[in-house]
């Protein structure tokens, strides 16, 4: 999967997340696997074209999919064995990327863990939440406002059906 690395960068430049948060700032990321971390937007490192990223050894301090401080700056990180598709990838590296801007934003309301673990599990909850990520990729990097309207209520749908089928 190491050939989606410039794809991400891209996409993640031409998504213009900005438009969806006011005021985002697209803190560092990695994406590794079991041998190699691919960094990415880290102040500590140069990132001229700002689209390369450096490979480093992968230790321990890289596990999950979650946002950590490393070399003392938020930093998304995602496990790229973790997906098989692209828009999977993607989508949660948006997701920890939106935790990094809420940190440096200084933002307190961060999702509820606990409950997160006591979510239903289910084959179609899971189906239903792959479906919903891949709308919500596609709404973000379509240029077209009517199929980009079309997307988000599709995600809206399929997200409205996961929450009826949880309770």
């Amino acid at each position: 999967m190491p050939h989606h690395l410039d794809r991400m960068a891209e996409d993640l430049v031409k998504a213009k997340m900005e438009n969806y948060w006011p005021g985002f700032e697209l803190v560092a990321y990695a994406i590794y696997d079991k041998s190699n971390v691919y960094l990415f937007n880290h102040p500590k490192f140069s990132n001229n074209p700002p689209c390369t990223y450096h490979i480093l050894k992968w230790d321990t301090e890289f596990t999950a999919d979650t946002i950590i401080m490393y070399e003392e700056y938020p930093t998304a990180i995602v496990n790229m064995d973790h997906y098989k598709e692209y828009e999977d990838l993607f989508s949660i590296a948006v997701h920890e990327l939106f935790h990094g801007y809420q940190y440096i934003k200084d933002e307190k309301r961060f999702p509820d863990e606990m409950l997160g673990i006591t979510y239903p599990l289910s084959k179609e909850n899971v189906e239903l939440r792959n479906q919903e990520r891949a709308n919500l990729y596609c709404a973000m990097l379509e240029n077209d406002l009517i199929n980009k309207k079309q997307y988000l209520n599709a995600f809206i749908t399929l997200r409205e059906k996961r929450a009826l089928k949880s309770t």
